[in-house]
């Protein structure tokens, strides 16, 4: 069984608790699916830029990785929220292999655990938290081209029932959404990156989306840090191009919260 990518925005931690258009999808989207045998996720909350070390990615390998509750000044309950899934090890040194046959270094790590980018909707989607999952970082210092071919390397995995999904945001502007006054058109500003990121993802113009800090409509407005974009390159690459919008939403004015699904 084949199973697709998946690109999905994850918003707030409060999507854990708070119905919403978003949840809801997600929710949907889980029932709709086929079983998958193993998740691989690309999670914007786990990102080795900073790392003081010579490796190139870090994978999950622990067999009962822990709930992280990466979020700060939220109500108590939110950080006793677990989501039990267990790790898959041999997957995760079969992962290992493929990134090290390309000379790409990956560590294994067997006490990392889930961030709320992989546990909050994966908690929506399978609240039975009995898929294995691998958790796989992304590098802001390497950009949109390696995550690509991150998620190329890995392609071969959804033949095996496999799903691979990057967790982000299709716009992602914190500090915008609390600056007083807010910046005018901003919601025009996040309306035009999103139609063109929708427009190239259609028209597989894979070569202008990771060109996007030089052709896309308000790039940095839009994404002041790549993290929350780079999971959508690793869901791409590891796909054959073909892109699917499954699902449009927005909260807080300009936080967009779109879907895609890729074959």
């Amino acid at each position: 069984m084949t199973q697709p990518a998946l690109f999905i925005s994850h918003g707030s931690p409060m999507m854990a608790v708070q119905q919403s258009a978003t949840s809801d999808f997600l929710t949907s989207l889980g029932q709709t699916l086929k079983t998958p045998s193993a998740i691989v996720i690309f999670s914007a909350h786990f990102d080795i830029a900073n790392d003081k070390t010579t490796h190139d990615i870090v994978i999950t390998a622990g067999n009962a990785p822990q709930t992280i509750h990466d979020f700060y000044n939220f109500s108590a309950h939110m950080y006793q929220i677990l989501y039990p899934a267990p790790g898959e090890p041999v997957l995760a040194n079969t992962i290992a292999q493929r990134f090290s046959t390309k000379g790409i270094k990956a560590v294994l790590d067997a006490k990392q655990g889930w961030d709320h980018g992989v546990w909050i909707p994966l908690r929506l989607m399978y609240p039975a938290a009995n898929i294995p999952i691998v958790q796989v970082s992304i590098n802001t210092r390497l950009g949109a081209k390696a995550m690509y071919e991150y998620g190329q390397l890995l392609a071969p995995l959804r033949d095996q029932n496999i799903l691979i999904i990057g967790s982000g945001g299709i716009s992602h502007n914190l500090p915008e959404i609390f600056k007083k006054p807010p910046t005018p058109n901003r919601v025009q500003m996040v309306n035009e990156f999103t139609q063109w990121v929708e427009q190239k993802l259609i028209a597989q113009n894979t070569q202008a989306l990771l060109n996007y800090l030089n052709e896309a409509p308000h790039a940095l407005f839009n994404h002041p840090t790549a993290e929350h974009f780079l999971p959508l390159f690793a869901a791409l690459g590891s796909s054959d191009g073909k892109a699917e919008k499954i699902h449009e939403d927005i909260e807080m004015d300009i936080l967009a919260l779109d879907a895609y699904k890729f074959y």
